[in-house]
């Protein structure tokens, strides 16, 4: 999130500072991050401080609370289909809390009038649309749960190339199992942010799943259905209607119902590449129109009024 929180605001015009809860609460411990975070907003003359919230607090969270008396201090959750519960209980703590599940916000907007929604966004730093394309079908990112198995089926059925973590013991038939996420040179290195992107710079179609992490959401926005979107691929993913919000099914992407569909899909489009391309430039032009980094911050900050 780095690089998504630092060069769409430069390019906005502000300036940017960076203190990092993880590294500070690691080096110095948990009192010392929050005193810190402190100091650096009593004296900093903030208009606002955008505050990733991690599944595990990294400073005490009076700290936050006092910190949000200096500023206006913005959570910004990334991953409230498994930790809300925990993020939940620290809204009061802050100005504004941004989940970017619209579940989540329509469930709690009542009871937490500080909430508000947003979405990930497409960071155009690393895009190359013009890239020449020699991957044909691919997925890149981290195998677990039913990845594992759908990714083998579109493999078997449509020529699927995998990248990332947990590919290699795709590739060498080992199914997955407790444990192998520690065991890199097995199961496989995750990639660099660079080379994910080179991935989809490269591919012609990029295989998009949106299954959630846990049981009780089947389908969520992923943050790569932005995040890919300047790259020249075609996006084939999970028919869901919350994608139809911000991307036009068969104009700018194209949904699947199940792997079979998928499949089918994925060989149409390569043998019928002049078709691929329209799409392909549409989910472009979309992206580059509405759903870059910088047009989430500014949408927020005029809903935050800074």
């Amino acid at each position: 999130m780095w690089h998504w929180f630092t060069d769409p605001l430069l390019d906005l015009g502000h300036s940017v500072e960076h203190f990092d809860h993880f590294e500070t609460n690691a080096r110095y411990g948990f009192d010392a991050c929050g005193e810190k975070f402190l100091q650096r907003l009593r004296s900093g003359g903030y208009d606002v401080v955008l505050y990733q919230t991690p599944g595990q607090d990294q400073m005490p969270r009076a700290a936050i609370r006092e910190g949000s008396r200096h500023t206006v201090l913005v959570a910004w959750n990334s991953d409230d289909d498994w930790q809300w519960e925990h993020t939940i209980r620290m809204a009061p703590l802050f100005t504004f809390m941004v989940t970017t599940y619209a579940e989540v916000y329509l469930s709690n907007r009542d009871s937490y009038p500080n909430l508000l929604v947003s979405q990930w966004g497409c960071y155009d730093r690393l895009a190359k649309f013009a890239s020449p394309k020699d991957h044909a079908f691919t997925f890149v990112g981290r195998l677990y749960g039913t990845r594992v198995r759908d990714c083998k089926t579109l493999s078997q059925k449509a020529g699927l190339k995998v990248f990332g973590a947990g590919s290699r013991l795709l590739k060498l038939g080992i199914p997955e199992f407790p444990g192998s996420s520690r065991i890199p040179w097995l199961s496989g290195r995750p990639l660099a942010f660079e080379q994910v992107h080179d991935v989809w710079n490269r591919s012609f179609i990029s295989f998009t799943p949106m299954e959630a992490s846990v049981p009780s959401m089947s389908l969520q926005l992923k943050g790569r259905a932005f995040e890919m979107g300047l790259s020249g691929t075609l996006m084939l993913t999970n028919s869901n209607p919350a994608l139809e919000e911000y991307y036009t099914p068969y104009k700018e992407y194209v949904p699947f119902h199940d792997l079979n569909d998928c499949a089918e899909k994925a060989r149409y489009y390569l043998a019928h590449d002049n078709e691929r391309q329209r799409i392909a430039n549409a989910y472009h032009d979309r992206t580059s129109s509405e759903h870059l980094w910088q047009h989430r911050f500014q949408k927020l900050f005029r809903q935050i009024g800074v």
